[in-house]
Parts: structure tokens; sequence; C-alpha cells
């Protein structure tokens, strides 16, 4: 049992380094793709949200393939990997900073 919660605990220091890690290497050019993408990613979901409420089965299906297949065409037209765009949203979820950097892009931006 000792055994079990110490490689827990250590699983967990390295999860936790490797997310410390990943939001320390977030430059600004891929804070601000991924500021770009992300507002693009949230239009689509605002245009795809009210189609799927209420639709059947098949056809709600339908709309959210169409909906995820246009979130990974906007990210990738950022020049980002879905799984960097995960990693980058992961980061700004979790550390304050990044966040507030990505603030300051998107206000640039406007």
């Amino acid at each position: 049992m000792r055994k079990t919660l110490l490689a827990a605990g250590l699983f967990g220091a390295l999860a936790l380094a490797s997310a410390a890690h990943a939001r320390a290497e977030v430059s600004d050019a891929d804070l601000k793709a991924f500021g770009a993408a992300m507002t693009e990613v949230q239009k689509i979901n605002a245009e795809y949200t009210p189609k799927m409420t209420g639709a059947d089965g098949p056809t709600k299906d339908s709309l959210q393939r169409e909906m995820i297949s246009k979130m990974g065409a906007a990210v990738s037209a950022s020049g980002l990997s879905p799984e960097k765009y995960n990693e980058i949203s992961t980061a700004v979820q979790t550390d304050e900073a990044l966040r507030q950097r990505l603030v300051e892009t998107l206000q640039q931006a406007d």
C-alpha cells in the first residue's frame, strides 16, 4: 500500500513538473496562434450548439462530426497541431500568468 501511494505521488509530481514545463515553453507566436484558433473554435461552437440542441440522434451525430471537423481545420489553419492546441489549452486553464498573457495577446489582436 505504501509503495502504491509513493508511486502515485511520484507520478503526480512528474505530471505537475511536466505541466509546469509545458507552460514555460509556450512561445508568444504559439500563444498568438492559440488565441486565433480558440476564437474560431468558439465561433464554430456557437454556430453548431443551437443546431444540435433538439436534433435527433443521427442528425446530431452528423452535426457533431461536421463541427469537430471545422474545429480541427481552424486549429490547423492557425499553424498548431491539435495536440499543441490542447496542451496550450490545458496550460492556460491552470496557469494564471499564461492566461493573462493570452488575454493581453487577444486584446492586441482586436
